[in-house]
């Protein structure tokens, strides 16, 4: 069904030995895997969607292919009919057409539901099975490049003095509650600072801290990099030519 990505040809189980937060992170990188795979460019991750500044919905991901935009959800389960009408209202919202990733219908409701809706399923295998640990290291790559790419995706130019404070003591902790403490800010203050970051390309959510921290660790990097050639181009400048 997937290209090269079969139930006979991989070899990872993304079921029971992960808890359900780290299963569905897990399942939304092979999602993401597999629909390039398939052709599909991602756009967007966890789109938030508003309807006059209120949050009404939140889209796993949006991908574009054949000059079609997609709103896709990604599920670790089987899926049902409400998650159907809830992808297809969703889809709705932003004008792209709904895809669901999952390994299933929990029913024939749900089959004949998506059917009548119009929406897009692809069927992951309940188990995935690597015969050879090239296959393996394939996929591995490319969710380690992943990873590194969506960490390199900030703009040091528009990161403010507060910003700077913020991601120095992130990047010297080990967990949000260490951070705040550094910052001397309450919990809700310390949520405000990390969606103000994540405007500017920076991880936010909590359970991705250590990927928050290492995104702070370069962006710190580059940002004093950036300094010190200024310094040297700015005293190469002032230097007297002989």
């Amino acid at each position: 069904m997937f290209g090269k990505y079969s139930s006979k040809d991989l070899n990872l189980k993304w079921r029971g030995a992960l808890k359900p937060s780290r299963r569905g992170t897990t399942v939304e990188k092979i999602a993401e895997i597999v629909l390039e795979e398939q052709g599909f460019k991602i756009k967007e991750r966890h789109k938030r969607v508003k309807i006059k500044d209120v949050d009404v919905a939140e889209i796993d991901l949006i991908a574009e292919k054949n000059g079609n935009l997609y709103a896709i959800e990604v599920k670790a389960g089987r899926v049902s009919v409400t998650d159907l009408r809830q992808a297809y209202t969703n889809a709705k919202l932003i004008n792209a057409k709904p895809l669901i990733v999952c390994r299933g219908y929990s029913d024939r409701a749900a089959e004949e539901t998506a059917k009548e809706l119009g929406i897009k399923v692809l069927e992951l295998p309940e188990y995935f099975v690597f015969v050879e640990p090239e296959e393996l290291m394939d996929l591995v790559e490319k969710a380690l490049a992943k990873i590194l790419l969506s960490l390199m995706v900030v703009d040091i130019e528009k990161l403010s003095e507060e910003d700077l404070e913020v991601l120095n003591a992130i990047a010297y902790s080990s967990h949000v509650a260490e951070a705040a403490n550094r910052l001397g800010v309450n919990k809700r203050k310390m949520r405000t600072l990390l969606q103000q970051l994540r405007k500017k390309g920076f991880v936010s959510e909590p359970k991705n801290y250590d990927l928050l921290r290492l995104q702070a660790l370069l962006a710190l990097k580059e940002y004093s990099f950036r300094k010190l050639l200024e310094n040297l181009r700015s005293a190469k400048q002032k230097t007297p030519t002989p």
